[in-house]
């Protein structure tokens, strides 16, 4: 000991070489048997034994004679003795028993050590040479940089930099992953991620198609953490692997789709389970969360190539979907029941090729293909004849048609009526990007949708040429989710929706050519969300009012197209509503219009002619110039100035009573506070109480629709008042705000009345005007704001884009 603490002592200052991991492996070995020949030493076997040795001793010496009292003595003395130490044996062995499983323990963890540490010697040989080609790589792109002159670049540079790139990946897929995980921050790996992120699909190796990838200690930790998954979870996961790498996902899509492959049963827990399922897919390193700016939450997702080439070789086995050699999917569905529509990469595969070319040809069958098989072999072009002939008599099996890159995705209706199977129809846009157009030329094959009882999920979304929905849409009983979004061309829905009866989530949005809404949208009783509801100027149309009677309304969206819907009046209709929690209402061209500052200026100047007569003059020279531009403004204003003044002939006279009442008030009052404090006290009494009377006119409303809006979206408010029924007292419950462009230019409507408010977004408000003590008076419990381009928002510490978040809050 004196001679290891000199040793330690002298080597003070002194740095130690670094331990070969050989080195390692011998010492932690040598700890290792150590404890194991304790642990054998201590082991409870060996304990029992000596008792049991111990035991029979003293039962021999009991079964001695007896040969005189004071051997008996010494016998009696012996045997309590021996009791003694049976008991001190007992108590020795317990101790030992668990220092021994402790020992035990400590082995395990030096041999995980050991096994980890060989796993790192077989890594540094393995990435011997590797790394020598990396050297070489490098060297030869320096090399020709040297010759590089201006504005000439030689042409081998950009293929070195190619292999390269692929190189550095072979490299990594072999790094444990552990360790990647460990240095996600570090600048070298950021960069790293970046190469093997790119989105030129070309420039990667075809990782899962590779040998030296299935023996990569990223690979087998993958298959590990793949096995932890339940089998609902992996159907979940094999999802992504159907969409190039890299490319942002939507949580939108994903719900749609596993709720079409009834991936979630109960429907009450389906968006809490989609989010933890999501949640665990990040955590275990499948997939990473596409963060926006100024978005609270993730609302999209991405998966890297290495992943992915996993997922390929995961589905593969699981028989969920078909891909080709390059990793990219195929509209080949005989060997699974999934199929992908992509679009076509180049000429027919050769047999195909050869009969089109040779009509008289003849297949392995001696016969000629029907009209029917030719349609069906240019569309999803297998690879053999059997292979056609195998698919046409399985067709009916089929389960899941996805679109992911074809640009026409009309199919022949004799096929399209064949699919009675199918749970999932895709056929529109995925991309969260404007990049790829789709079009049909004739929605007759969309006939065929009668006879999908099983659909569950009908995705149109993005497709052109669609005018008119068939009546055969309101056949399929079991659709859950219709999605229509963005279809441009379509016009009308069918009058018959309401025959949908499991239909949870419709969303029509971005159809601008669509005016009327049926009035069996109200018949919808199991409708969660719904997007895209016209508020237009259809005689017929379904009203907000008719769908205040669906029970099960959670998520609405609101386009104004017309001047006579009043937002006040929307009050009645909200409140009805049993479930509603998310609220958007945009105003379009149709509803901005002069109306409504038309009819602001008619109630000032109804004001003013209750006010005194004298004042006619100004107001008549004030109307004059705000009309002078045409002639028929001029006519409208008048009317509507007649009218009003029509209406209110009798709150005229009540006006003018309630003036002269208040003059006589404040004259008692002023007189009782000179003289004796009776008549003063008595005369605001009945003041307050004229004016209960006036407020009380009214019966009192129930509020309970609108105390469970959560979020309220306004957008292109048309005018500068904020609706009645935007209070504190009423919308007890919203704590999500936004307001976005329009006119609206304060939310000030009680005294001494705060807001519930967490999140404010105000964006484009040009005559908005708050200043920053006042908003946190109004809003105590904000924790983000966000300030876009409103200049009458003053001293709001918002950062560059506009946003502040209590710091306290923020996580």
């Amino acid at each position: 000991m004196p001679d290891a603490i000199a040793m330690s002592s002298s080597n003070v200052g002194a740095e130690e070489p670094p331990f070969p991991i050989q080195n390692i492996i011998e010492r932690l070995t040598k700890l290792r048997d150590s404890l194991v020949e304790e642990a054998e030493t201590n082991s409870p076997d060996q304990q029992i034994t000596a008792a049991t040795d111990a035991a029979a001793n003293n039962q021999t010496t009991a079964n001695e004679p007896d040969g005189s009292n004071g051997a008996g003595d010494v016998r009696q003395e012996n045997q309590q003795e021996g009791v003694a130490e049976e008991k001190t044996t007992d108590d020795q062995s317990n101790q030992r028993k668990e220092v021994a499983h402790e020992l035990g323990k400590l082995c395990k963890e030096l041999q995980y050590l050991i096994s980890s540490f060989e796993k790192l010697q077989k890594f540094e040989t393995n990435l011997s040479e590797p790394l020598k080609t990396l050297e070489a790589n490098v060297n030869d792109i320096l090399k020709d940089l040297c010759f590089v002159k201006d504005g000439e670049l030689p042409k081998q540079v950009p293929l070195n930099l190619r292999v390269l790139r692929n190189n550095i990946t072979r490299v990594k897929i072999q790094i444990p992953l552990q360790h990647q995980t460990a240095n996600t921050s570090s600048e070298a790996n950021q960069s790293l991620q970046t190469t093997v992120a790119t989105r030129e699909a070309e420039d990667l190796p075809h990782l899962y198609d590779e040998d030296v990838f299935e023996s990569s200690y990223y690979f087998k930790e993958m298959v590990e953490k793949y096995k932890q998954l339940g089998d609902m979870e992996k159907l979940c996961l094999l999802c992504f692997a159907i969409f190039p790498e890299n490319v942002e996902i939507k949580k939108r899509l994903l719900r749609f789709w596993w709720v079409g492959e009834n991936l979630f049963p109960n429907p009450k827990v389906e968006l809490d389970l989609i989010n933890e399922t999501l949640d665990k897919f990040v955590k275990m390193g499948f997939v990473e969360a596409v963060k926006k700016k100024n978005k609270l939450q993730p609302r999209s997702y991405k998966m890297n190539p290495i992943v992915r080439s996993c997922l390929i070789k995961f589905a593969k086995v699981e028989g969920f979907f078909d891909y080709d050699l390059e990793g990219k999917p195929t509209m080949d569905f005989s060997s699974c029941k999934k199929s992908c529509m992509v679009k076509s990469g180049g000429a027919p595969v050769p047999w195909f090729s050869k009969y089109l070319k040779d009509p008289l040809m003849l297949t392995k069958k001696k016969e000629r293909l029907s009209a029917d098989l030719v349609k069906l072999q240019m569309l999803f072009n297998f690879p053999d004849e059997d292979t056609l002939y195998k698919a046409s008599k399985q067709f009916h099996e089929l389960q899941t048609l996805f679109n992911i890159s074809k640009q026409f995705p009309a199919l022949p209706k004799e096929w399209f009526s064949k699919m009675t199977d199918l749970n999932v129809l895709y056929l529109g846009k995925w991309e969260t990007t404007t990049g790829r157009h789709i079009e049909v030329e004739d929605v007759e094959f969309l006939k065929g949708l009668k006879y999908m009882k099983k659909l569950r999920l009908l995705s149109l979304q993005g497709i052109s040429g669609i005018p008119k929905l068939p009546s055969a849409l309101c056949k399929l009983e079991n659709l859950r989710i219709l999605d229509l979004r963005a279809c441009h061309s379509l016009e009308k829905l069918p009058d018959r929706i309401g025959s949908l009866k499991k239909l949870t989530y419709l969303d029509f949005s971005e159809c601008y050519l669509v005016d009327d809404m049926p009035k069996q949208l109200n018949r919808l009783e199991k409708l969660e969300v719904l997007k895209g509801f016209v508020i237009g100027e259809g005689k017929d149309s379904c009203t907000l009012k008719d769908l205040s009677g669906l029970k099960n309304l959670r998520k609405l969206s609101v386009s104004v197209n017309t001047t006579e819907f009043n937002i006040d009046e929307a009050e009645e209709a909200l409140e009805n509503f049993k479930k509603l929690e998310k609220l958007k209402i945009a105003w379009g061209s149709g509803g901005l219009t002069r109306k409504d500052s038309m009819q602001d200026s008619s109630k000032q100047l109804s004001d003013q002619s209750n006010t005194s007569v004298g004042q006619s003059k100004s107001k008549s020279k004030a109307s004059a110039k705000a009309a002078k531009p045409q002639s028929e403004k001029e006519k409208k204003l008048k009317d509507n100035r007649n009218n009003i003044a029509d209406d209110h002939k009798g709150d005229d006279k009540n006006q003018k009573e309630r003036n002269k009442r208040r003059d006589v008030g404040e004259t008692k009052q002023v007189t009782g506070t000179t003289g004796s404090q009776g008549p003063g006290i008595g005369s605001a009494a009945r003041v307050i109480l004229f004016t209960k009377k006036l407020k009380g006119g009214k019966k009192a409303k129930n509020h309970e629709g609108l105390g469970k809006l959560v979020k309220l979206d306004l957008q292109c408010f048309p005018r500068s008042k904020p609706p009645d029924w935007l209070v504190p007292t009423k919308m007890t419950g919203l704590t999500n705000l936004c307001i976005r462009g329009g006119k609206l230019g304060h939310l000030i409507q009680e005294d001494e009345e705060k807001w519930e408010v967490k999140t404010l977004r105000l964006k484009f408000l040009v005559e908005f005007k708050m200043n920053w003590k006042e908003m946190q008076e109004r809003f105590p419990k904000l924790e983000y704001l966000e300030n876009v381009r409103c200049p009458r928002i003053t001293f709001c510490p918002c950062d560059a884009n506009g946003v502040w978040q209590n710091s306290s809050k923020q996580s």
